[in-house]
């Protein structure tokens, strides 16, 4: 909600929708189109239960396989990019946050919930400004 003030709909990017649960915590509000994206696919009746609820809840949701470490997308494609106990996976969490930075339109906004005080450090000293994060609690 707060990097959609005075903004219309938003491109959104989920990185590590896993199973697609986290698409019922409504992190998403209305009209805005979000992409899920994770390694692997998830099962056949989590997308149809996450799709049917984004529908209902008024925001277009699709599922795409990626890398993280190496996101598919143009630079400046999302308005918010989300994650949610994912930086801290075993793989190199400076390298996708800046994967992430790069896919942020200009003045963009990152949110993420992260139990790994270190990770924070990264994202915020290394990669971003203070201004452009959003920490989810």
């Amino acid at each position: 909600a707060e990097a959609q003030k005075g903004k219309g709909p938003l491109r959104v990017l989920w990185i590590g929708s896993g199973d697609m649960k986290g698409v019922f915590q409504n992190l998403f509000p209305f009209g805005n189109e979000v992409i899920a994206m994770d390694l692997r696919r998830p099962e056949a009746g989590d997308l149809s239960a996450a799709t049917t609820y984004a529908t209902e809840h008024g925001y277009q949701l699709r599922f795409e396989q990626g890398d993280a470490t190496d996101l598919k997308y143009s630079s400046g494609t999302f308005d918010v990019v989300v994650c949610s106990m994912f930086l801290c996976q075993d793989f190199n969490p400076e390298v996708v946050v800046s994967e992430i930075r790069r896919v942020l339109k200009p003045g963009g906004r990152f949110g993420f919930y992260e139990h790994v005080e270190d990770i924070d450090k990264v994202i915020v000293d290394k990669v971003f400004g203070e201004r452009s994060v959003i920490r989810i609690q």
